[in-house]
């Protein structure tokens, strides 16, 4: 069961990076007119991506939010660590971005993570805040962010 649930990891991570490939391919060569299609494109993917964690989850709060994504990280190897996990806040951080988009900038960064908010706030049920304190698309040494319910 150990080596499905890597090689289903490898997958995950593989399918991320191909998404930040793209994203980054798209915004190098559009600049920041980029930014709004990239942001619609992955916040249409989150939104479905919440959905089938729905339907998967029998819990839907921030705390089975923090589990899953506590799975994820194992299964995958990113390294995430939970800063702090309430009823109503998801902190984390990450040495690496999961979508391989080091050293572009902030606004693809922020385009990106619109599939985590998105994701984040149709797994609940209601809007998230969502704050990017640190990220390594910016030069930051690791990512940092916070989800909070508004």
């Amino acid at each position: 069961m150990e080596q499905q649930a890597q090689a289903f990891g490898n997958m995950i991570k593989l399918m991320l990076m191909g998404m930040g490939m793209l994203s980054k391919g798209f915004y190098q060569k559009y600049g920041k007119e980029a930014i709004p299609i990239i942001t619609e494109v992955m916040s249409q993917g989150g939104v479905e991506f919440g959905k089938s964690m729905q339907a998967m989850a029998p819990v839907k709060d921030m705390k089975a939010l923090g589990e899953q994504f506590n799975m994820l990280s194992s299964i995958t190897n990113m390294g995430m660590e939970v800063v702090e996990l309430s009823d109503d806040k998801l902190h984390f951080k990450m040495p690496q971005c999961p979508f391989g988009t080091e050293g572009t900038s902030k606004e693809l960064c922020e385009a990106m993570m619109a599939v985590d908010e998105k994701r984040v706030s149709t797994f609940l049920g209601q809007e998230v805040d969502m704050k990017i304190l640190k990220s390594v698309a910016a030069g930051d040494k690791e990512c940092e962010v916070i989800f909070s319910i508004k």
